[in-house]
């Protein structure tokens, strides 16, 4: 590229202090060779050592007035970082008031050098489509008939077959969907309406090297549909029309480390920088897309459809006699029932048999559950209390509490004699079963899929899901429940088993709409997120005090309070930060600015890692 002699670099480097564009002066050799988005290596401070990053701009001529440094390192001609995935992970970084570095981890794959010499001859190098203008792209929320036909998951045939006629129209896709036994359906729907050639997998489960292969793909000049996770959404493929995301409630979506953004927020960003169309799909809709819907920033686009045959009883019995005959009907026609319960194991929970007190961890003091080869485990850090002492009474006797997935299989194998039982959970999650005559007994979230759908669902512990310590605890269970419940066949039967309530009203209905704005509604007025949003500081507590002094005084500061810390040396404090959308910029800026100030020559290492960790946690978003 003739003519440039500057290149501005983003350094790959999770320092804040190096989150800014530097100027290096281009070596002669490699003037002709480079180009914006190119991997290179570049010399930073006094030290020899090489840092790599970014060419994001060629100019002329740097306006800094000092002598730069050379650029004189080009690792691969390949430009990895397109404008437009760079404009996004600048947006992301600001938002979550994050580095562009630890965005850049989920932008960009590990190089391969094997597969990037195979893709480099059979790519010509065409001109990428400019994007579209701002403003074109529709912005939607649709609910998904919860039903299993004989062709598979209503909601798999309906967007591979809105992806199919995006590609056909000459434009990409993008399908994040959470978990990776929704990728695999996705991915075989496709595989069968279109060449392979047209997929990408860009699925978390796939070697460095494949990933890197779909990567290179997508920057081919061919739209594509892309199937992935969360990192799918900085995909660089070209000519993008339509984003879509599929049941964004799950936690899945939300980004475990720096910079902790979900991917709901993600979408938001690329479809306003890029104006594609943004569709949110699922059965269930969460109270985040609830807001967007209800201040019209989202369309509902929902075409009535059938709701599923659902029977709500009102019992404290765990098993009703509604449930005993909707599984018996179904067996009888020798069709298989799904049944869900809340938790693995063989018990729940474990009391002493002495005195009745919860059994308490050896270890950590958590509470202990009984597991399905019937060992006391403890919740918290997993240990095994065989030798359990009750610190109480001394007995070292254990009795079980309410029954687990293992416990509820052997129950309903003595009701039901030469009834094929299949248990699927956590530690052993199935992805599909045969049909037939069969119980499934499955924890939420592991509900293997049979082909044609179930006959029957009943949900057990419907109260345990609402019950938990959770202000998304009804929100997270009425999305479980009507995931579970779209496994089923038409003309099948689901139970609720001792559902009351505004809920158990509304979901028998299938009014998933009413729910979800009684949640939002309840959320408004107690002033929680997504109303608001809510940002957390953990640290030391003098550190988070200076911070927390440099904020501006209509920002409502909770806290800060000592949270548990693996460390016991460490002093751990938290400060929650409550604020409205519209004051977000300037307070991840003012965050980021300020931490950076008060932990200048502060360092912390992690415990469990013995690497360095950042003094100052910084959260924009906090799931509480």
């Amino acid at each position: 590229m003739t003519g440039f002699g500057v290149a501005r670099v983003a350094i790959d480097s999770p320092l804040p202090q190096l989150d800014r564009l530097f100027d290096y002066e281009i070596a002669d050799e490699l003037r002709e060779s480079i180009t914006i988005g190119a991997r290179v290596r570049v010399p930073f401070g006094r030290g020899s050592a090489l840092s790599d990053g970014f060419v994001v701009e060629l100019v002329s001529e740097s306006a800094f007035p000092g002598k730069l440094a050379r650029l004189e390192e080009l690792v691969s001609p390949v430009s990895v970082l397109t404008p437009e995935i760079y404009m996004l992970c600048r947006a992301v970084a600001d938002r979550q008031a994050a580095t562009i570095a630890d965005v850049f981890k989920l932008a960009i794959p590990a190089r391969s050098v094997a597969v990037e010499k195979k893709w480099l001859p059979s790519n010509p190098g065409e001109p990428r489509q400019t994007p579209r203008d701002k403003g074109r792209g529709e912005r939607a929320f649709v609910f998904i008939e919860p039903r299993t036909n004989e062709f598979g998951a209503v909601w798999v045939q309906q967007l591979t077959s809105r992806a199919i006629a995006n590609l056909e129209s000459g434009e990409s896709t993008i399908l994040v969907v959470p978990d990776y036994r929704d990728q695999a359906v996705l991915l075989s729907e496709l595989a069968q309406k279109t060449s392979t050639e047209n997929i990408v997998d860009y699925t978390s489960q796939q070697t460095n090297s494949l990933r890197y292969a779909a990567f290179l793909r997508c920057l081919n000049a061919e739209p594509a549909i892309v199937v992935g996770s969360r990192a799918a959404l900085y995909a660089p493929v070209s000519k993008l029309g339509e984003i879509i995301i599929w049941d964004d409630g799950d936690t899945n979506l939300q980004e475990p480390t720096s910079p902790y953004s979900n991917a709901r927020d993600v979408a938001l960003i690329r479809q306003n920088q890029a104006g594609v169309n943004l569709l949110f799909a699922a059965h269930a809709r969460s109270s985040e897309v609830e807001r967007l819907v209800e201040i019209g920033y989202l369309r509902d686009i929902t075409i009535p459809f059938a709701v599923p045959k659902l029977a709500i009883s009102e019992t404290n019995a765990r098993v009703d006699s509604l449930a005993w005959q909707a599984i018996r009907r179904a067996l009888d026609q020798g069709e298989p029932v799904l049944v869900q319960v809340a938790s693995r194991g063989n018990s729940v929970s474990a009391y002493c048999a002495g005195c009745g007190d919860r059994a308490k961890c050896s270890n950590c003091a958590g509470p202990l559950w009984v597991d399905s080869q019937n060992q006391p485990r403890c919740r918290w850090c997993n240990a095994h209390n065989l030798g359990f002492s009750c610190d109480a009474c001394g007995s070292r006797s254990l009795k079980q509490g309410r029954a687990g997935a293992t416990r509820t299989s052997a129950e309903f194998g003595k009701a039901f004699p030469g009834t094929k039982l299949i248990e699927s959970n956590g530690e052993n999650r199935l992805e599909k079963v045969p049909g037939g005559k069969q119980i499934v007994v499955s924890t939420p979230g592991a509900e293997p899929r049979v082909e044609g759908g179930y006959g029957a669902v009943v949900l057990l512990d419907c109260n345990e899901l609402l019950s938990r310590d959770n202000l998304r605890a009804s929100e997270d269970a009425v999305r479980i429940w009507s995931n579970a419940i779209a496994l089923m066949k038409s003309g099948g039967l689901a139970v609720a088993v001792g559902l009351q309530g505004f809920i158990g009203q509304k979901f028998a209905l299938w009014s998933q709409a009413e729910l979800a704005q009684r949640e939002y509604q309840s959320r408004v007025e107690l002033r929680f997120p997504p109303f608001v949003r809510m940002a957390s500081l953990s640290g030391e507590k003098a550190l988070l005090a200076k911070v927390l002094e440099s904020l501006p005084s209509e920002i409502e500061v909770l806290g800060p309070m000592p949270v548990p810390s693996k460390n016991a040396a460490v002093d751990d404090w938290r400060a929650l930060i409550r604020y409205e959308y519209s004051q977000g910029p300037s307070l991840a800026a003012t965050l980021k600015a300020q931490v950076l100030l008060a932990t200048a020559g502060s360092k912390r290492v992690s415990v469990k890692s013995g690497r360095a960790q950042r003094p100052i946690q910084i959260k924009m978003d906090t799931v509480i």
